[in-house]
């Protein structure tokens, strides 16, 4: 008989059966250990506690500083002194007159001549009456002292024509006028004249 192979046998056998019971002493702890409890998650928020409104201290009153009637505070332009006279609110405050308002066509006109290639102007005057759409009056060459000569026309409103008789022959003024205060067209000694071009202002009087 080999006792060598028993004598193995016999003591795997034994730790076995070691193994085995260190095993269910562990598994009997574990079955006797208590169970720990599991707080559930709460689904709503949580109610918060009203908190009172703070309380506000009382508006402080703020006394307005006392002013002075003598010398002016610094960085206030001191007031301007009134005169005995006391100036009138409507009054423009330019002194510039305003421009003469016409309403007609009547009166001195000054014409400024363009002649073409020429740097300088050429200056004439004519002074105007209108009878409704007719006009009549004098050309005038030189001044209120020059050569005097007839003038014939028409004006519808916009529109004007006139005719002045020269010694060379008729010329023509022809273009528009704006607001019966300033003139635009072209002035012509003849029809085969290719023509000037000219303004001319209302004016008061007649310069000299």
């Amino acid at each position: 008989m080999n006792f060598s192979r028993l004598f193995g046998i016999g003591f795997a056998v034994l730790i076995g059966t070691a193994t085995a019971t260190a095993g269910l002493a562990q598994y009997g702890q574990l079955a006797q250990a208590p169970a720990v409890a599991v707080t559930p998650v709460p689904t709503s928020p949580p109610t918060l506690a009203p908190t009172a409104a703070p309380s506000l201290a009382p508006t402080e009153v703020l006394t307005p500083l006392p002013t002075t009637t003598g010398r002016p505070r610094r960085g206030r332009r001191a007031p301007r002194p009134q005169s005995s006279g006391s100036p009138n609110p409507n009054a423009s405050p330019s002194d510039t007159p305003e421009p003469p308002q016409f309403s007609t066509l009547d009166g001195v006109w000054e014409i400024e001549l363009q002649p073409r290639g020429q740097r300088l102007a050429t200056y004439r005057h004519v002074n105007i009456t209108s009878t409704g759409a007719s006009l009549t009056g004098v050309y005038l060459t030189g001044g209120a002292k020059g050569p005097k000569y007839p003038m014939t026309g028409t004006f519808d409103g916009r529109l004007i024509s006139m005719t002045v008789s020269l010694p060379t022959g008729d010329a023509t003024f022809n273009g528009y006028v704006e607001e019966f205060a300033d003139m635009v067209g072209i002035y012509k000694t003849s029809d085969k004249d290719p023509g000037t071009a000219f303004t001319a202002q209302h004016r008061k009087k007649i310069k000299s």
